[in-house]
């Protein structure tokens, strides 16, 4: 997976940005803004590491901007046609945009630099100038910085829908460690509280990158179809987490020695079958959710052949075992227990095996 992964993320997003702030401050220069470098920080700022992302930030920037402006604007006129110039309308101005700023930024994040815009163009104002005319011309110089921004980032792309498929496959290789730590629990009846923590939050952090970037991804334009698949993958990973989470809670309080001991070699042979089919689908899911036909891939065909094999396998061995009343020596608690585990494993595996052929597999 790693050789077909996008090479140097972070030195990518580093050369946009500045491209995106040279082209900005050149800019500035040949419109003579004075003020250009507003113009410059807007384009720091709303760069961001893929394309839908920077049109979130740009929109957010603009609006909080045009109010900011706007308020900052009729405040510090008002306030100076009530008490004339000096210090006490420069205090009401202040206090009273940005009392309105902060209630509209705990309305709406879009509104967060609104406060920062106001308090600029009042203080240049008390210093001397057409407040309105402030205003719009700090809207002019973000707006320009924007288009920059999202211009290098449309012609430079780095989409949220292609990080978003490797963020899927890194997604499948966490729910791979995170099962594999459970069944070791499990069946060496020694809870490694520690082990499934750390693999537990692992997959949580992944599933809510992976959303971020799966809001980013439709921002953007085009290819609706393939997010749409995406967000049928991310569902499925979710699914599948959820399974493992109710693995996690029947085996974190159940005594070592329990009704598992009975098919060790079918339930081991079941999970380590989960774990190489969503490695291997790991591996293929970038591929298999482009724009080109799906690769035959035999270790990933062998992968989920076994899985259907060990699935039946451990479905048959419970049935024996069902016939023999075997289960009958148990109490209920621990025939709950079990239950649930063995419920969560099996609705992986059928997860797993749905998705496969969702994806062409």
């Amino acid at each position: 997976m790693n050789s077909a992964a996008p090479r140097s993320p972070l030195l990518l997003h580093a050369l946009r940005t500045a491209l995106a702030a040279t082209l900005t401050a050149a800019l500035t220069r040949v419109f003579g803004l004075e003020q250009g470098y507003w113009a410059v920080f807007s384009a720091i700022l709303v760069m961001q590491a893929d394309f839908g992302s920077s049109i979130q930030a740009s929109w957010t920037r603009l609006l909080g901007t045009a109010a900011g402006a706007a308020l900052g604007a009729l405040a510090a006129t008002l306030a100076e046609l009530l008490l004339g110039p000096g210090a006490g309308a420069l205090t009401l101005a202040m206090f009273a945009a940005i009392l309105l700023c902060a209630v509209l930024a705990g309305r709406s994040e879009n509104f967060r630099l609104a406060g920062v815009t106001a308090a600029i163009v009042i203080c240049l104002h008390e210093a001397g100038g057409n407040a309105f005319l402030l205003g719009a011309s700090r809207f002019l110089e973000v707006g320009l910085g924007i288009v920059v921004a999202l211009g290098v980032s449309l012609a430079w792309p780095s989409r949220a829908r292609v990080l978003l498929r490797f963020g899927a496959a890194k997604g499948l290789e966490g729910l791979a460690g995170f099962l594999a730590a459970l069944m070791d629990s499990r069946m060496s009846g020694q809870y490694d509280r520690q082990r499934v923590f750390h693999q537990k939050d692992l997959t949580l952090r992944l599933s809510l990158k992976n959303r971020q970037l799966l809001a980013a991804a439709r921002r953007e334009p085009g290819a609706s179809g393939e997010v749409g698949r995406l967000a049928d993958l991310l569902q499925t990973l979710e699914r599948m987490a959820e399974h493992m989470l109710g693995m996690d809670h029947a085996i974190e309080k159940a005594p070592p020695e329990g009704f598992h001991r009975h098919l060790p070699g079918e339930l081991s042979g079941l999970g380590a079958s989960v774990q190489a089919a969503l490695l291997a689908l790991s591996g293929a899911v970038a591929e298999s959710l482009s724009a080109r036909p799906p690769r035959t891939d035999a270790a990933l065909t062998g992968a989920l052949a076994r899985l259907d094999h060990a699935l039946a396998a451990t479905g048959d061995k419970l049935l024996e075992l069902r016939g023999e009343r075997t289960i009958a020596a148990y109490d209920l608690d621990e025939v709950m227990h079990f239950y649930s585990f063995y419920h969560g494993l099996r609705e992986t595996a059928r997860e797993v095996l749905a998705l496969a052929g969702r994806l062409g597999a």
